[in-house]
């Protein structure tokens, strides 16, 4: 129905900039990984580490600036520029510079996901601003925008948790409920780490 365009647009909308947010943690592990997973990390590494570091910067930035303004802003950029992010990370994937460390592959899968859903949802916006707004200057149904706010924050949030488990960082970070224990004396710190949950 035209009435819901405006809480259509207003959802599709929060989607983009979550999925850019997303996005953007991801291309900061994986900047991690390419320029400190290796003791030597090759030329190639340190051009893509600095690539997916500004690739991070640029879709926060993005993304907190199209927040705060409420409308998709860049639209003459935002569409190339995250073909080339996607682009990038099937050539980082499709010649092995994702797999050194080999787990990180798997956060190029999750970048290369996180960054089609924006380029998607904003493909999809830019239409709708060619066609009738079918009344769109009405405000969007706060209910059903908090709903699907939340319902676009798991979705993004399932592609990009494990995306950051398997960087770098997510493979060296402290499993959930160890944080600020020590080993008793004379305890094994291996055997300490490596226990199960216990909630």
């Amino acid at each position: 129905m035209e009435y819901q365009r405006p809480t259509v647009k207003a959802a599709v909308l929060l989607f983009i900039y979550f999925a850019a947010m997303a996005a953007g943690l991801v291309e900061f592990s994986l900047a991690a990984g390419y320029l400190t997973g290796q003791s030597a990390p090759t030329p190639g590494l340190v051009v893509a580490g600095a690539a997916t570091l500004l690739a991070g910067l640029c879709f926060l930035m993005w993304a907190l600036w199209g927040l705060h303004r409420n409308a998709l802003v860049l639209t003459r950029y935002a569409a190339p520029a995250l073909t080339l992010a996607a682009v990038g990370h099937v050539a980082a994937i499709a010649t092995g510079l994702g797999s050194v460390p080999k787990f990180m592959s798997v956060s190029d899968l999750a970048a290369f996901g996180l960054v089609l859903m924006a380029l998607a949802g904003t493909g999809w916006l830019r239409r709708q601003h060619k066609t009738n707004d079918g009344g769109a200057g009405a405000p969007p149904r706060s209910g059903r925008l908090l709903a699907a706010a939340f319902g676009a924050a798991v979705v993004v949030s399932s592609v990009a948790t494990p995306g950051l488990a398997a960087s770098l960082a997510g493979q060296h970070a402290v499993p959930h409920g160890e944080h600020g224990q020590a080993p008793a004396p004379g305890q094994d710190t291996n055997l300490t780490l490596n226990q199960g949950h216990h909630h």
